[in-house]
């Protein structure tokens, strides 16, 4: 082999070498964009009960980070929210651009039932699918084959409570001070019956309104009722501004309250006048379920403090959405019918 036939092939081997170099380093591995689920979450993100709507959306994002880690997954979650102010108004409003200009076929929401209910017939006039992580009234259980919840119902909860009540305190007068809302109307209408089927003592029932902070004359005439127990239905912060005031009243009242009463916002604005309080809450901190655990766990990392159940519901209600898609595409109709 002569010398220009040697310096030929040693310019080939070089060339084939680096040819080699640049397919092994240029052939990187194809990465498949997911499809991405766009789910519209309407909660009262300021305004009256924005701390209930805080929780939710804190377990919500925790399972959508954990969702769009997981590589075995087909799709992508991403949530976008709109604040409903704990207006019924408002929530028609957020629905409406999530269903008429976003398009999106799965809605999270609300965190009221008088909000939900409002948006309930929207929902199910679209095929879209609404789930609550939070809304109470019975009258959702009805609302439409469109319509969820993980949440338990007033109905449910009254039979509870009204049996409890009534053996604590047998033929005393039981007064009930409520929010003027379709929640505060189920918690009348299902206590009110299964109490008094029991012989239970009902006395004066109050409706107050969503904005009000002053509660010393519907307090007032549960007095003059001669009433010295009151069941109330309201929200955390109301709850506590209740107690507090009829604490200044100096008034001899023990009072009972729905499961809503619970957060960490009772405690910090009634302080001791809370001591007292009974009510039912139906989220165990304390249960040794391995999941539930991992999910204290993980929320009390993320967020720096423990989780109330609404965050649990947020978390589930996203899991629950997103087996349902896995399962079985990016179908509505099948979507509905897994979640059944």
């Amino acid at each position: 082999m002569n010398k220009t036939t040697r310096t030929i092939l040693w310019i080939v081997i070089a060339v084939v070498i680096i040819a080699g170099i640049w397919y092994g380093t240029s052939k990187k591995p194809v990465i498949t964009e997911k499809e991405v689920i766009k789910i519209g979450v309407i909660l009262p993100l300021t305004g009256t009960s924005a701390d209930a709507g805080s929780y939710v959306k804190n377990g919500l994002l925790l399972a959508q980070e954990e969702l769009n880690l997981n590589p075995s997954l087909k799709y992508r979650y991403d949530l976008v929210f709109e604040d409903s102010r704990y207006s019924p108004m408002d929530g028609v409003t957020a629905i409406r651009k999530f269903i008429d200009i976003d398009k999106y076929n799965y809605i999270v929401g609300a965190h009221s039932s008088s909000v939900t209910l409002a948006m309930a017939p929207i929902a199910e006039e679209n095929k879209v699918l609404l789930i609550t992580p939070s809304s109470q009234s019975d009258e959702i259980s009805t609302a439409g084959d469109y319509i969820f919840r993980t949440q338990i119902n007033t109905a449910q909860e009254a039979k509870f409570l009204s049996k409890f009540i009534y053996n604590q305190i047998t033929s005393k007068k039981l007064a009930v001070l409520v929010i003027n809302t379709a929640y505060g109307e189920a918690v009348i209408n299902n206590f009110s019956d299964v109490f008094e089927t029991l012989g239970g003592n009902l006395g004066i029932v109050q409706k107050f309104d969503s904005k009000e902070t002053d509660y010393r004359s519907y307090l007032l005439k549960i007095k003059d009722d001669g009433a010295n127990y009151v069941l109330m239905g309201s929200t955390r912060r109301q709850g506590a501004q209740l107690l507090k005031q009829a604490y200044e009243m100096n008034l001899p009242i023990k009072f009972f309250a729905t499961s809503v009463i619970e957060g960490k916002e009772l405690v910090e604005i009634a302080g001791s006048v809370a001591d007292g309080l009974i009510y039912p809450y139906p989220y165990d901190q304390t249960s040794d379920n391995l999941y539930q655990k991992q999910f204290q766990t993980k929320y009390l990392n993320k967020y720096g403090a423990k989780n109330e159940m609404l965050s649990a519901n947020g978390y589930d209600t996203l899991y629950l959405l997103s087996y349902c898609i896995e399962k079985v595409g990016d179908n509505v109709d099948r979507v509905k019918d897994c979640l059944y």
